[in-house]
């Protein structure tokens, strides 16, 4: 079947600051023979990277600008070659904010059978910290610290737990921690000053808030010859202390620090690298799916309308849940 799209709506910045629901243009060539055309059902907003091309953080950005990197899509149409997917399916994409997207077949995955797509979606955000676990020459069952629990450091801290480690977790906001510990985390605390038990012990650290006076506190917590990985971007200085403070650390704690930015791994598994991010998102439904994480509850549902509201909360820092889901039925 060939559908017709005459209109196709995306969320973007307009501006600096402003976000709109807008009329944008769609490619109406004929598929190729490995395309698929997919309706968008929900897509997740990332209040990290999406936040960062919204305040303009880096400068540069050249507006207007798409966004938007995750949904759940029904299929409408597919290619003469497409063999792993059928018109109805719901599949899950990394793809704008936009009701209509046009994918490869080698680009999808296939959401678990009788979950929800607003579950499905949010398998993107644990997949963001499962690279660094992937990467870290730290195992089970040693002691793991995570600061800041928005929605990645909430799922980093499910995924480390559910995969044996021990697992501390810290956020000065009290909502957030009541959020995660009635997601069945077990150490959850404003601060690492809390629990003055775990200095010196924990080899891993998970650093997912973006903010440098966390990094200089998982430093100073971590035993000798431990990991850090940098998983929240800092897209601000929000600390006057000097870094001499934070070399010291690293120096003589002998103390492994590494980026963990999601795509060091590749998109997709080889047959000598089973590792890939779609692997980590299928994992992650599935843990979803099984109720190895939980998410029922952290996340707000909006319609794509309301999207200029949605990031001025995230902007702000008034968002009443850990994560929004942009609905495209409403």
């Amino acid at each position: 079947m060939v559908i017709t799209i005459r209109d196709n709506y995306s969320v973007q910045f307009i501006e600096k600051q402003q976000a709109a629901l807008v009329k944008c243009a769609w490619d109406d060539s004929p598929l190729s023979a490995h395309e698929i055309i997919g309706r968008t059902v929900v897509s997740l907003v990332s209040s990290g990277s999406e936040r960062g091309a919204y305040m303009d953080y880096f400068g540069g950005t050249t507006y207007p600008v798409e966004t938007g990197y995750a949904a759940a899509m029904e299929v409408q149409e597919i290619g003469a070659a497409v063999t792993n997917v059928n018109v109805g399916d719901i599949v899950f994409a990394m793809v704008p904010h936009r009701v209509y997207n046009r994918v490869k077949d080698d680009e999808i995955i296939h959401i678990p059978a009788g979950m929800l797509p607003e579950h499905a979606v949010i398998g993107r955000f644990p997949a963001v910290s499962m690279t660094s676990m992937i990467h870290t020459r730290i195992r089970p069952t040693e002691v793991v610290l995570v600061t800041g629990l928005g929605v990645v450091g909430l799922m980093c801290a499910q995924v480390m737990q559910h995969c044996g480690y021990k697992v501390y977790a810290f956020d000065p906001n009290l909502s957030r921690r009541e959020v995660a510990q009635s997601c069945g985390l077990r150490h959850v605390y404003g601060s690492l000053d809390d629990v003055p038990e775990v200095k010196g012990v924990a080899g891993l650290a998970m650093e997912c808030s973006g903010r440098e006076n966390a990094v200089y506190s998982l430093m100073a917590n971590l035993r000798k010859g431990g990991e850090l990985y940098l998983i929240g971007v800092p897209w601000f200085r929000s600390t006057d202390t000097f870094a001499q403070e934070l070399l010291l650390n690293i120096f003589y704690g002998y103390i492994h620090v590494y980026s963990g930015w999601e795509w060091s791994l590749p998109g997709n598994s080889t047959d000598f690298d089973p590792n890939s991010n779609h692997n980590s998102m299928v994992r992650a439904m599935e843990w979803i799916r099984d109720g190895l994480i939980k998410v029922e509850g952290i996340y707000e549902v909006v319609s794509p309308s309301e999207c200029a509201g949605v990031y001025e909360s995230i902007a702000c820092g008034t968002l009443q849940k850990t994560c929004v889901l942009f609905d495209w039925r409403l």
